[in-house]
């Protein structure tokens, strides 16, 4: 499940924490539910334990019917650590991976996953935020990059984001933040070599007014300065207006429309097209629903260049009887290249889970994954197929 996890708590980090709007003298930034902070107050320890096994038809992630399978056992120790108070929240997490296979030995690898993040009330009207989160995988897939083909080789990624929350008045909010990105692929391994890699680093401020209880309109301004390795420099703004509407109690949608700009390169000239998103949540005790499309330029650290990305996300999440639940995530995405040359990628993921409680702290899953992409080009079609089941435990330890 780690890419759309991963791919979620992406667009988590570009949309953190928001406003809510707060009765006189009272904070405008309660930093978690009342009830939740009573329960879970204080620091709090939760150690972790996963174990997977799966059928894997695509082990070496290569083009073509002929591609080897295997049989893949996951070993995969977390950590994670917790603060609530009154004014702040911290929180640290690992999670790391030992990938062992019974035949393609060649291909046993480890992969590490790590986050630290912290927000701050600096008064009842400001709050300030940090988040950086790091990973290291065996394969460009698990890290779902912007125009990035699947390739087993392996790649790094490190994303810092911090930010101010401000209440100008009782019912219009601001949130400015700033990000710096940075991608790494092995180049001693296949294709690697061939994948440029780089960082960027930007900023974005977003206001946000209510009008009514349920509804309120946004708008929001982001520049991205992007430096691949091989000294290419891209340059993307983007500007949108929108509005957010609840239609019930626990369901939300939204939606904006706006300009997209791409800053003249050595590639070409300055572009311009629109640029526009819109989403869904609702969340009902133990039901929780979402989905979201957009559309915008982005920069790429795969071949180069500057891509047009449309994608569609959704993801539910329900119970089935007392102790059965089930969940599903989907996801489709389109790299349309600005410059001559540039890959053409069609990429769609899909996940189901289904999962028994036999314990508050034991879990047993079964699940189905699949993941396709496509290149414009002859045999440009790879797929990866994994079933297979996993045992998690996990239990929160309240630190004195």
């Amino acid at each position: 499940m780690r890419h759309l996890v991963i791919a979620a708590a992406a667009a988590a980090l570009v949309t953190t924490a928001g406003v809510s709007v707060a009765r006189a003298q009272e904070s405008n930034f309660a930093l978690v539910d009342s009830d939740v902070a009573r329960r879970f107050s204080g620091w709090t320890f939760t150690p972790s334990l996963v174990y997977q096994g799966a059928f894997d038809d695509n082990a070496l992630l290569v083009f073509g019917p002929d591609a080897p399978s295997d049989f893949q056992s996951l070993v995969n120790p977390r950590a994670q650590v917790t603060y609530l108070g009154r004014r702040s929240e911290f929180g640290a997490d690992y999670d790391g991976g030992f990938e062992l296979y019974r035949d393609l030995n060649s291909l046993n690898s480890y992969n590490q996953h790590a986050s630290v993040s912290g927000r701050r009330l600096l008064t009842p009207h400001i709050a300030i935020w940090a988040r950086n989160a790091f990973a290291s995988v065996p394969t460009t897939e698990l890290l779902n990059f912007f125009a990035v083909p699947f390739i087993r080789t392996g790649s790094s990624l490190d994303d810092l984001r911090g930010g101010l929350d401000v209440a100008l008045t009782k019912f219009t909010s601001m949130t400015v933040s700033y990000n710096f990105e940075w991608v790494k692929f092995d180049p001693t391994q296949p294709f690697g070599a061939l994948l440029e890699g780089g960082h960027s680093h930007g900023g974005a401020a977003t206001v946000k007014h209510q009008l009514s209880p349920s509804l309120s309109v946004t708008g929001e301004y982001t520049l991205q300065h992007a430096t691949l390795v091989n000294g290419g420099t891209f340059d993307v703004q983007n500007a949108d207006a929108g509005v957010e509407y609840k239609l019930l109690p626990e369901t939300t949608v939204s939606g904006a429309f706006g300009v997209s700009r791409l800053g003249a390169t050595e590639l070409g000239d300055a572009r311009l097209g629109p640029l526009w998103h819109a989403a869904i949540n609702h969340r009902m005790r133990d039901v929780m629903i979402a989905g979201s499309y957009s559309r915008s330029y982005v920069p790429a650290f795969g071949f180069g260049g500057t891509f047009q990305n449309e994608e569609l996300m959704g993801t539910a999440k329900a119970p089935l009887a007392r102790r059965v639940y089930v969940q599903t995530s989907v996801a489709w995405r389109r790299n349309e290249p600005l410059a001559v040359g540039g890959l053409r990628l069609k990429s769609t993921w899909f996940e189901a889970t289904v999962g028994y409680a036999v314990q508050p702290w034991v879990h047993l899953e079964g699940f189905f994954s699949d993941a396709n992409q496509a290149i414009d080009r002859a045999g440009g079609q790879i797929g990866h197929t994994r079933v297979g089941f996993q045992v998690v435990t996990s239990k929160p330890m309240r630190i004195r």
